[in-house]
């Protein structure tokens, strides 16, 4: 007869570390196919009603810049550099938050597929503590 490893209860120490290296492993191909999504999805920030667009990834890389040719006057190099400038930031806000976003999403697939109690998954499911704090 095998004797059950572990404290109190039958915890078992040796189970719970394996969970935690597949968890860690299971986070890591998320990651990486992940930036990989990302490097493929695209968004544009535009600024002065359309004058300078900005295309950026989803992983922060500006991949192209359009100004109207009305800008390109040495009179207008100021107000050029400003709306560059607003451009980029509004591409990268919109592709920090498409991160952000997918983030999200694999996060919620990686705890909903562990199948640990309490914790989503298979083993008993997330309890819903919204309603602790009045949401």
């Amino acid at each position: 007869m095998s004797k059950k490893r572990g404290g109190p209860g039958g915890f078992d120490m040796g189970n719970l570390m394996g969970m935690m290296q597949k968890a860690q492993e299971q986070a890591e191909k998320m990651k990486k196919k992940l930036e990989a999504e990302l490097r493929d999805k695209t968004v544009e920030g535009s600024t002065g009603g359309g004058l300078v667009t900005v295309t950026a990834t989803g992983n922060l890389d500006v991949r192209a810049v359009k100004i109207d040719a009305s800008l390109l006057k040495p009179e207008e190099k100021d107000m050029l550099e400003d709306l560059v400038a607003a451009a980029v930031n509004v591409a990268l806000k919109k592709a920090k938050g498409l991160a952000d976003e997918a983030q999200q999403g694999e996060l919620g697939s990686l705890m909903g597929g562990m199948g640990l109690p309490g914790m989503g998954g298979g083993g008993g499911g997330m309890p819903d503590l919204s309603k602790l704090f009045g949401g």
